[in-house]
Order: C-alpha cells, then sequence, then structure tokens
C-alpha cells in the first residue's frame, strides 16, 4: 500500500508517526472549534484549502514556520503548535535543511550561493556520498538515506507543470576543492557542465581566490508567489530557517552583491570545463589520488 495513502481521515504516513498524528488531529481540532473551513483557516494562515487539508491528514511534513503561522493564524501566544512541531525530524536531512526542502519543493525560485561546495541539487551520486561518509560517526544508513534525499531532490527540475527556476553561485573553491578523488571531480564537474544547459538553471562562479562577504556562510532563498519567501543559513552545527524580512532583505541584496562579481553563465561554463581540464580529468586517467575536502554537515 502506498505510503501516501488517506486512510480515513489521516494517511499512514501519519498512522505511523504518533507526533504527526497528534499534530494534525490538533490542529483540525483547533480549527473546528473555531468554526473555520479549511479555505478559512487557510486564509488567515496564509496556505491554500488543499495545503491545510494535507496538514490535518498528514500528507506534508510540518516544520516550525508553518506551525509559527498556525499559531498567529489562531492568535495563541503560548506558541502551541510551535511547541508540537520540534518534535519531528525527517530522514535524510538535518533539522532545519528538512524544513527547507519542503519549501524548495514548492518554490518557483531558487536563489544559491555556495563557497566551498557544489550545490546540493547539482551533487552526482559519488559526489554526495563523499561529502556524507567524512562526518564523524556517521552510520552507513544515515550515509544512504542522506544521499537519497539529495538526489531525490532533483525532481524539481522536472516538475509540472511548472519546473523549478535555479540561480546557482559558486566560489570557483568549490571547484577546486577535492572531494572524494579526481574520478569524482571530474564526473561531478562534467555534470555540472551539463546541468548548467538546462534552461531554467543559471550556475554562475565567483572567479579566483578574492574574498568576499560570501565567505562568512552559505545560504539559499526560495521564492514563492504566494507565501513568504524562505531563506535557509548554513552553518558547521545544523543550519536555521527563517522567513523574517529583515534577514531576507540582507540575503537578497548579498546575493545580489555576489552576482554582479560573477562571471555570466557561458564564460561560467567555460570555467568550469577549464578546471576540470587542469586539476581534475589528468588525475582522473592516472589514478593519482587528491586530498578529500572537509565538508559542513549540510550543503544546500
Amino acid at each position: 500500500m502506498a505510503e501516501r495513502l488517506v486512510y480515513g481521515e489521516l494517511s499512514l504516513m501519519a498512522e505511523e508517526d504518533p507526533d504527526r498524528r497528534h499534530f494534525a488531529r490538533l490542529l483540525r481540532a483547533f480549527r473546528e472549534a473555531r468554526g473555520l473551513s479549511r479555505a478559512d483557516f487557510g486564509a488567515l494562515a496564509g496556505y491554500s484549502e488543499s495545503t491545510i487539508k494535507s496538514f490535518e491528514t498528514g500528507q506534508r511534513a510540518v516544520y516550525e514556520y508553518h506551525a509559527r503561522h498556525f499559531d498567529e493564524a489562531f492568535g495563541l501566544l503560548d506558541n502551541v503548535f510551535v511547541h508540537e512541531a520540534s518534535r519531528f525530524g525527517k530522514a535524510g536531512y538535518s533539522a532545519a535543511y528538512g524544513a527547507f526542502n519542503d519549501v524548495e519543493q514548492e518554490a518557483e525560485d531558487l536563489y544559491s550561493f555556495e563557497h566551498s561546495l557544489i550545490l546540493g541539487l547539482f551533487q552526482t551520486e559519488r559526489y554526495a556520498r563523499a561529502i556524507t561518509e567524512i562526518h564523524p560517526g556517521t552510520t552507513k544508513k544515515v550515509v544512504d538515506e542522506r544521499v537519497k534525499a539529495r538526489l531525490d531532490r532533483r525532481a524539481v527540475f522536472d516538475r509540472v507543470p511548472v519546473p523549478l527556476r535555479v540561480w546557482s553561485l559558486v566560489d570557483e573553491v568549490a571547484l577546486r576543492c577535492g572531494v572524494g578523488g579526481a574520478s569524482v571531480m571530474h564526473e561531478q564537474l562534467m555534470y555540472l557542465v551539463e546541468e548548467s544547459e538546462r534552461p531554467n538553471v543559471s550556475i554562475q562562479v565567483l572567479p579566483g581566490a578574492v574574498g568576499h562577504a560570501g565567505r562568512l556562510g552559505a545560504f539559499a532563498i526560495a521564492e514563492r508567489s504566494e507565501h513568504p519567501s524562505i531563506v535557509y543559513l548554513e552553518h558547521a552545527a545544523d543550519g536555521s530557517v527563517t522567513d523574517d524580512p529583515a534577514i531576507l532583505k540582507q540575503m537578497t541584496l548579498l546575493f545580489r552583491s555576489l552576482q554582479t562579481r560573477a562571471l555570466p553563465k557561458d564564460a561560467s561554463r567555460d570555467l568550469i570545463a577549464r578546471v576540470d581540464d587542469e586539476r581534475w580529468k589528468p588525475s582522473a586517467r592516472t589514478g593519482a589520488r587528491v586530498l578529500t575536502a572537509v565538508a559542513t554537515e549540510e550543503t544546500v
């Protein structure tokens, strides 16, 4: 039986997760106690009627920013739903990135900056595995879950009716930072060149070893036409997700500033191929070994 098949009012996913089941029933109980239809409550919380139904049947994962919108819509000053949502996790992701991944699936546009690694959406399986395996104490099960989750994200490129548009900035350092060996890097850079040909993808490289504000941390902005934009800020421990307008404005300005220093799409594609020719392709052919990079917990 399919994992998301609705069973009565709650999906099997919710039935298998007592915390999600409790949250779904609590949300419905609060809504009905106030005499609100799903459409009425959705209008208050900033979601469609079908989205509210997916929360109430456990078909959609719930994260802190969802719960905060529910508390605000109900006028709950004691953050009832935020507290309940704090119990959730998501296989294959850290807690913070699990929240952002759900937003990414719904976004029209994704703006991303990476200073030392390739954007997760563009990672090959071997590159993703090499990054995940170097974390201390990581089990094979966790590695497999995270690699699968990262590869599954690619479905947004072929999403119907409108695929995700990606605006990706990457520091040249990430192209030269060895992850998993020369053959892994050669495969990864060639895949990056291939993906850059997609009409809904823009990959631009910040060339050279010049310092810039982006070196302080990777980040991503997911824009949705009918809901607030969400920002993911990466750091070594996990990361954070926010829809704070002030932070959104700050990161949007930073992205635009970095974009003015990046090469155009065609020149970026040429640089990626040139770095591969100079650094990775010869070693991949001879089997020469290279140093493996130390990665952060999650790369967007």
